[in-house]
């Protein structure tokens, strides 16, 4: 209202309508979905590398030795150049995926990794004497793995939407949102992109509320 000019700040009611019109048509739906799509593909691909490169590098000091340096060059370079690298030779609807999957390793494999290296020692000697193998992983391993894998995974969801919509703004796949929030910088629709980010957010919360639902359920199950 004090700004009064919605090309700069569109009303929360502008806001609202323009969420309305990219739900009232096919197209808005098929871009969420693929860009949902790329989301988990890139974000399950993540936390399956992560996890297994852990349980190399922890039980492996010559892997560890070699893969080290490329966890840190990996977490410090930035997305963009990820994306812009990954053009040149893959194709631009599998970018994102790519690029998310790379965003979520390098979280999952430390913090895996870390968890399994701290693993109480006498208690791991214990179970190895008294219980199979099956019932010490299933009753001494996996409870203390498991509390810090998912705080790190419920963490890293949220970068691998960021990392996603980033991708898209750069590879400019048929469909995605990144690729409708470049297209509308063309016209200067404020209202519109501020109707997509909204939904970013609603989407991402709701993604990450019904993660930590389900890691509740499998944790009382589990127990």
């Amino acid at each position: 209202m004090l700004v009064g000019n919605s090309l700069l700040l569109p009303s929360p009611w502008e806001t609202l309508v323009s969420v309305r019109d990219v739900l009232s048509t096919g197209r808005g739906w098929r871009v969420i979905g693929l860009t949902l799509l790329r989301i988990v593909s890139g974000y399950l691909l993540g936390c399956t590398l992560g996890v297994l490169l852990a349980v190399l590098t922890s039980h492996s000091r010559v892997a560890d030795w070699l893969l080290k340096p490329l966890r840190s060059l990996v977490k410090t370079t930035p997305i963009t150049s990820f994306a812009l690298i990954l053009l040149v030779s893959v194709v631009s609807g599998v970018v994102p995926v790519v690029v998310a999957t790379i965003v979520v390793v390098p979280m999952i494999w430390q913090t895996t990794e870390e968890a399994i290296r701290n693993r109480s020692v006498p208690l791991d000697e214990m179970s190895r004497i008294f219980l199979t193998p099956w019932k010490k992983l299933r009753y001494v391993t996996l409870p203390q793995i498991l509390p810090p894998f998912f705080a790190t995974a419920s963490v890293s969801l949220g970068f691998a939407w960021k990392a996603v919509i980033t991708a898209e703004i750069l590879s400019l796949p048929r469909f995605g949102i990144g690729r409708e929030m470049q297209s509308i910088k063309t016209y200067m629709d404020t209202s519109e992109l501020f109707a997509w980010t909204l939904l970013v957010i609603c989407m991402s919360v709701l993604m990450e509320s019904a993660f930590k639902a389900l890691v509740r359920k499998a944790g009382k199950r589990y127990d």
